[in-house]
């Protein structure tokens, strides 16, 4: 069985826990809020019934007095609250989840939490919070999830997750960041999920992430990224899920990719590279998923541009307007390659070199592109009858005039 992706198993909670039945949660609850046992996953994806108090969208300026002593998972989004009273929800011993996203939060200062080691989960997302000083988050010790995305957020102190040693995931996409200061990560040991996407972010500096060595998943998407030095992701020995979609990347950093011998999934889609070059992508030897879509400067996949490549089973090359040539030694010692999407390119051939080299391939999707049917591409028609064509009836000729739309 393939493994799954830090993100898949975030959606495979969600989809999880909707698909259980809430039940009432017999208490005194407050006016409009909704009290129910509901069911809930750790961060560590730990299946949970929680007693839980939904006070969302009612546009109030203050947390509902005389919560149930018993809450665990309070919910506050979309309302309208500024501040918390220092240690205003401290009799609440038990709460695990707080949901304080959608709010007029501009202060750190402001959230009041005290001591609060049982809290699991802090939401912030969507607030107007601008800056974080050192030791934002006091009293956290136990907190294992931190969204702080789409905020205002223009700086953040070296120290500033300080005490958060046990932290797990970390959102602080779609701020307003100019750069990543490797100090943010020293206090946070545990961190296995990292995103930073969304930022105005040129360029990362070498080792910068060095003390993440528990990172399983980084998303550097939406960023301004021109070039990833050779050391950028050194020490990050445990990545397996790394993402650059839609930067201004013109090559592929493949010394970087070197400094993460155990990359399993790679997104490169939506960057200006205009050819993948022999050995690009060489010696990855755990990479199970590369895409390389939506590029509309990419107009040839080079000899030998993918080798030794032996756990990768899905490549998607798919949407590149101006990719007319894959040279037909591109993809060599792939023996575990099973899905090639090669859909909504401008290639008029596919040559039979390429599949053949492909010993375990049992998809592929050519359609959308203006294929010339003539003794190159004859193959088609005699291929191995365990390859499956993805969408043939969409699989047509351009050329020559008597044999297009067929």
């Amino acid at each position: 069985m393939r493994g799954l992706r830090p993100g898949c198993l975030l959606l495979c909670a969600a989809v999880a826990a909707s698909a259980a039945p809430a039940v009432p949660w017999r208490v005194a609850c407050p006016p409009r809020c909704a009290c129910q046992i509901r069911p809930w996953y750790t961060p560590r994806s730990a299946y949970r019934e929680a007693a839980t108090v939904d006070c969302n969208d009612l546009l109030v300026t203050s947390v509902p007095p005389r919560l149930p002593e018993g809450t665990q998972t309070l919910l506050l989004q979309s309302n309208n609250i500024a501040r918390l009273e220092r240690g205003e929800l401290g009799y609440l011993r038990n709460l695990s989840e707080l949901d304080l996203s959608q709010n007029s939060f501009s202060h750190v200062r402001d959230l009041g939490l005290g001591n609060m080691p049982q809290l699991l989960s802090l939401h912030l997302e969507e607030n107007q919070l601008s800056e974080l000083p050192d030791s934002s988050f006091p009293g956290l010790g136990n907190l294992q999830e931190l969204y702080l995305n789409h905020n205002r957020l223009r700086s953040i102190a070296p120290r500033a997750f300080a005490g958060l040693d046990g932290l797990l995931r970390l959102h602080l996409n779609s701020n307003l960041l100019r750069t990543l200061d490797s100090r943010w990560f020293q206090t946070l040991p545990s961190l296995e999920i990292l995103m930073v996407g969304g930022n105005k972010v040129d360029a990362i500096p070498d080792m910068n992430f060095r003390p993440l060595g528990n990172l399983r998943s980084l998303v550097l998407a939406g960023m301004q990224l021109r070039e990833i030095s050779d050391y950028a992701l050194e020490g990050l020995r445990s990545l397996e899920s790394l993402s650059f979609y839609d930067n201004k990347l013109a090559e592929v950093p493949k010394r970087a990719l070197q400094q993460v011998p155990g990359l399993k999934f790679l997104d490169l889609n939506k960057n200006p590279l205009q050819r993948v070059k022999q050995s690009d992508f060489s010696n990855m030897l755990h990479l199970k998923e590369l895409g390389l879509n939506n590029m509309d400067e990419l107009v040839s996949v080079d000899q030998f541009a993918l080798v030794n490549l032996p756990e990768l089973t899905k490549l998607d090359v798919t949407n590149n307007p101006k990719l007319s040539f894959i040279h037909p030694k591109a993809f060599q010692h792939l023996p575990q390659l099973e899905t090639l999407m090669l859909n909504n390119n401008a290639l008029s051939a596919l040559h039979r070199q390429t599949v053949e080299s492909l010993p375990g391939l049992q998809e592929i999707g050519i359609h959308g592109n203006p294929l010339r049917c003539d003794c190159v591409i004859r193959w088609v028609n005699g291929t191995r009858p365990r390859v499956r064509f993805i969408e043939p009836q969409s699989t047509l000729c351009a050329e020559p005039p008597e044999l297009r739309r067929r």
